[in-house]
């Protein structure tokens, strides 16, 4: 008979729907406080299906294996049996899910979540009487350290409540919730939630502080999910929670993620109950503010996000902690070492946490803003911060922001106001821009396109303002700003071994600042933009105008530079005369060549004829034979740019030993950039072509214009001009035959350069249009075919590979690249030459294996270009008729031998490939082809009227074969034992060509031919 004990229990479970406890799990102080246990097993046991009975008791085990197939074998069970069934279990369910949900072994906690999922679409309503028991541990779970097992929670969660009735579903339990994650913070130790006699010390250690973390976090979701007018009762329940000290020291704990569950939970205090954080702010204060310093990855972001609530939410924090001895100096630290690796999520927090540092704290401001910019100066030249790109972004980001908030403060004082707007631009702006044009790491950054958003902003306050002193304030700024920048440039430029990469630092630093859209900008962290009160909606727009990632071309560019601020292009175009007047001296004195290409890159963004001026002044001054010189010029060009061009940029582009001309050509863009028309360029261009200088000069000249439209635009003229085309063609000629001379190895470099101008001119392209005129492709086009054809007797006379090899790569280049090239008379004439070449055997062309195998390569793709014309053009092709009538005259000539007739059949196959590749014509050019190459009927009779009677002899002796007609006489014809009978070689070709068609299935285009 059952004891009066396991009566009792039976008649509590029918009394209240529950039994609030199953045996076989051990007791801990902590299960006590919310599911007390029963005695009585056998009645217990006798109200469970035996096979859940069974489940429930692995579940008991402490052996992990045996737990996690007994879940996953529970949540199979409440799947597939009947509801009434799995609803004998929930007078159970509570007592195991509590103590298992916070299982050391992630897999089980995973299990257990998703079998209670399925547990709640099987009893739906009925889990509601359990609710309280389990809710608290409910939210735990969901707040789980291992992701699946927090997405496992929080899908349960959502199975079982529809998102409406969620906060409804937690206001029911909150004081269950709330006793449950109080023991957890304040009462439960590692051996109370583990049996220390069984469970290792560091399972059981780290078992409690995963449990300290997601309480902690349960007890933020509860706060965040909570509806409004629960929140006043929830408020008096945390008094006591928030008054304990053991609370408090969790901001101090050893294990990271206890610290930031802390503070996330302080942020959500400061969100959700205010009026209770500022009741507790002497508690508050201190533990997240002396903790500013805290360089955990882990706890960094939740760390400076409740510094920022408490600062933001406690009007007198600072009154609780001393700020000048124990918050500020821990910053400063970190700021020094550039945010200790996590400058990415500090240093976008500064600007609005010293924008809430109350005037006492920051005073005095001069000292204060010193040390707190110089700190920061400091942090970007750590080597962490260097090495990574996003890291120095996000330091100089935080600098100028800072900056531009630190101008805008009110001081009493305007003599204090000046030096503190001295004193950051002199000790702080300067020495940064200084920091940053000195590693190469650091150019790339924002800090340029930073500055200039800076100076925009500063020269709309200046330009706006009604304020005469507000005006003036802006105005010294900037020129202070100008002023300092201009000495730090000179220190760099004004030294014979100045450092080229500086030097090209500095100018791509004026370039930004010139114009920001001018340069690709580097992509800036998507983060709040935190805005100046007084900053007016003009600011704003043109603010958010720079911020737009926009490539501009060129003419918007240049659009742009003429309507900028006059406070900008005036101070700007000043210190680039200065530093362009300063790098010619060196440049005439010194012969430096660093100082030349940062002139270049000058010129290239400043082209200007006030520039230019300063420079010509500078070279009369210079020497006073070119003033001389000059004044003749000046009768014929008045333009400072164009006379700089004749008295000094020519002389350096007939500099033999220079063997970079690149940034020479930029300064002759420059030249043409500041003249009036095109025909004015032209007639300059013309000059130089007209010159004895180096044909890579050209070539760059053209290499550029290719790069760019409006380089395009300025030279355009000049490549469809006579006097380039002609020489083009005069290169074109001397190139082709040149490898009749011996050459100098120094010279092949050159060669080599000059072959590249012709291969560009003739294969580049823009809008479908040649960049010379057609005429002189065709005239180039007609020297190498000429060149190509003698190549048998260049290759008698002397080395031709090289001179064949480059034909080689111009051809091709120029099939694959231009639009129908191929339909060009002087093209099909090129690519029937080289097509001829590699038809002939090697003996014939005495031209080397690699030779053959270009010139196979070259005609192929023509070949594969000419195809795709036809289609496209519905044109005729002149190099199908010539090479098929040639092919024609090779075979019947009786002059081939067995490797000549195989090297030309090879080819024909090869060609006859090609062909078949043309979608919808193939069938029509294969067949046109193969009715070029068969004979006529005249013509087969003629091949058989030349065959040899050779063959009768033996047969006739043999009297196997007797013949009507005279006798074999004097006459006979005695067969050539080298070469093939024309007969013989065109039957031999015909049936490769026909096996061909008949492999690939096509059907020939016209009747003859089939």
């Amino acid at each position: 008979q059952p004891s009066s004990s396991g009566r009792a229990a039976e008649l509590l479970a029918k009394e209240r729907g529950t039994v609030p406890g199953f045996i076989g799990f051990g007791t801990s102080q902590s299960d006590l406080g919310y599911v007390p246990a029963v005695q009585g097993a056998e009645e217990i046991d006798s109200l469970v299906d035996a096979d859940f009975r069974m489940v429930l008791r692995k579940l008991s085990k402490r052996d992990i294996t045996t737990k996690l197939k007994a879940m996953q074998e529970f949540g199979t069970m409440c799947k597939e049996r009947e509801a009434e069934v799995v609803k004998g279990v929930l007078p159970y369910w509570p007592r195991i899910y509590c103590k298992i949900s916070l299982d050391h072994d992630r897999r089980v906690r995973e299990a257990t979540q998703q079998s209670f999922e399925q547990l709640i679409l099987k009893v739906k309503k009925h889990l509601a009487p359990y609710l309280k028991s389990i809710m608290g541990y409910w939210l735990i779970a969901q707040c789980d350290t291992y992701s699946p097992a927090a997405s496992a929670a929080k899908l349960a969660f959502e199975k079982a409540f529809p998102l409406s009735k969620q906060p409804e579903a937690l206001a029911f339990c909150k004081d269950e919730i709330l006793n449950v994650l109080q023991d957890h913070l304040l009462k439960e130790t590692p051996d109370t939630l583990s049996d220390p006699q069984t469970v290792p010390e560091e399972e059981r250690e780290a078992k409690f502080f995963r449990i300290l973390t997601c309480s902690l976090l349960a007890l933020k979701k509860l706060l965040s999910m909570l509806p409004k007018k629960e929140m006043h009762s929830l408020e008096e329940k945390l008094m006591s929670l928030l008054s304990q000290s053991k609370f408090w020291k969790y901001s101090k704990h050893s294990v990271p993620q206890v610290r930031s569950a802390f503070f996330e939970l302080a942020s959500a205090l400061c969100q959700y109950l205010p009026e209770l954080v500022k009741t507790e702010a002497q508690r508050v204060c201190p533990a997240v503010l002396l903790g500013i310093d805290d360089s955990d990855a882990v706890v960094c972001p939740a760390l400076w996000e409740a510094v920022l609530y408490v600062i933001a939410t406690v009007e007198d924090c600072w009154s609780h902690v001393n700020a000048k001895k124990g918050v500020l100096p821990k910053l400063w630290t970190v700021l020094r070492e550039g945010g200790r690796g996590l400058a990415t999520v500090i240093y976008p927090n500064l600007l609005p946490f010293i924008s809430k540092v109350p005037p006492g704290i920051a005073e005095p401001k001069l000292e204060y803003f010193r040390t707190f910019f110089s700190s920061i100066i400091q942090g970007l030249s750590s080597e962490r911060a260097v090495a990574s790109p996003s890291e120095s972004s996000a330091v100089i980001s935080a600098f100028m922001e800072c900056l531009r908030f630190a101008v805008l403060q009110e001081v009493d004082e305007e003599d204090d106001q000046r030096q503190i707007h001295q004193m950051l631009i002199y000790d702080q702006l300067i020495p940064l821009t200084d920091a940053v044009l000195k590693e190469p790491r650091l150019q790339n950054g924002p800090l340029f396109y930073q500055i200039a958003e800076t100076l925009s902003s500063w020269e709309a306050k200046a330009e706006l303002s009604n304020d005469g002193s507000t005006d003036e304030v802006f105005q010294k700024l900037l020129s202070n700003f100008w002023d300092h920048l201009l000495k730090k440039c000179v220190l760099h430029v004004d030294t014979l071994d100045a450092d080229e990469k500086l030097l090209l630092a500095i100018s791509g630093m004026l370039e930004i600042l010139q114009n920001p859209k001018s340069a690709t900008k580097p992509n800036n962290r998507k983060s709040l933009k935190i805005r100046f009160t007084d900053e007016d909606d003009s600011e704003r727009n043109a603010e958010n105008g720079k911020l737009t990632e926009v490539r501009n071309s060129d003419s918007e560019i240049q659009t742009d530079l003429q309507h900028s601020s006059l406070l900008r292009k005036e101070p700007l175009e000043n210190l680039v005369c200065s530093l362009a007047e300063l790098s010619i001296v060196y440049v005439n004195e010194q012969k430096s060549e660093q100082h030349l290409k940062f002139l270049s890159a000058l010129l290239n963004s400043f082209s200007s004829n006030r520039v230019f001026q300063v420079l010509l002044e500078q070279g009369n001054d210079a020497s006073s034979t070119q003033a001389e010189s000059q004044k003749e010029i000046q009768v014929h060009h008045e333009s400072p740019s164009v006379q700089f061009l004749y008295t000094n940029l020519i002389t350096w582009l007939k500099e033999d030993w220079r063997k970079d001309t690149h940034f020479l050509v930029d300064i002759l863009y420059s030249v043409l950039n500041c003249c009036n028309s095109n025909d004015e360029r032209k007639i300059i261009l013309d000059d130089l072509t007209k010159m004895d200088l180096k044909w890579i000069i050209f070539l760059q000249i053209i290499q550029k214009a290719c790069s760019s439209t409006t380089k395009l635009y300025l030279v355009s003229d000049w490549l469809k001009g006579d006097t380039l085309g002609e020489r083009l063609v005069m290169l074109a000629d001397d190139l082709c035959h040149l490898d009749l001379k011996p050459v100098a190895a120094s010279s092949e470099l050159s060669s080599s350069e000059r072959w590249t101008l012709l291969s560009l001119v003739l294969s580049q392209h823009i809008k479908n249009e040649s960049l010379i005129g057609e005429t002189f492709v065709e005239r180039i086009i007609d020297k190498l075919q000429a060149a190509l054809s003698k190549a048998k007797d260049l290759s008698e006379a002397g080395n031709s590979e090289p001179s064949v090899s480059f034909i080689c790569d111009v051809a091709s280049s120029f099939f694959s690249s231009v639009k129908g090239c191929l339909l060009m008379p002087s093209s099909e004439d090129l690519l029937l030459t080289i097509f001829q070449l590699c038809a002939q055997k090697q003996d014939a062309t005495h031209l080397t294996d690699l030779l053959v195998c270009k010139l196979k390569h070259t005609w192929m793709s023509g070949v594969h270009s000419l195809v795709h014309q036809l289609r496209s053009m519905q044109k005729q092709s002149t190099f199908l008729l010539k090479s098929a009538l040639w092919v024609k005259s090779q075979i019947q000539s009786s002059s081939l031998d067995v490797k000549s007739l195989q090297v030309l059949i090879s080819a024909v196959s090869d060609l006859l490939s090609k062909l078949m590749e043309a979608d919808g014509q193939s069938g029509y050019l294969v067949g046109a082809y193969i009715e070029h190459v068969t004979p006529s009927k005249a013509e087969w009779g003629k091949l058989q009227e030349s065959l040899s009677t050779e063959w009768m002899h033996k047969p006739l002796l043999e009297g196997r074969l007797s013949m009507n007609c005279e006798p074999l006489g004097s006459c006979v014809k005695l067969c050539d034992t080298t070469k093939l009978p024309g007969h013989l070689c065109t039957s031999a070709l015909l049936s490769r060509m026909v096996l061909l068609v008949l492999e690939n299935g096509l059907v020939p285009g016209n009747d003859d031919a089939e």
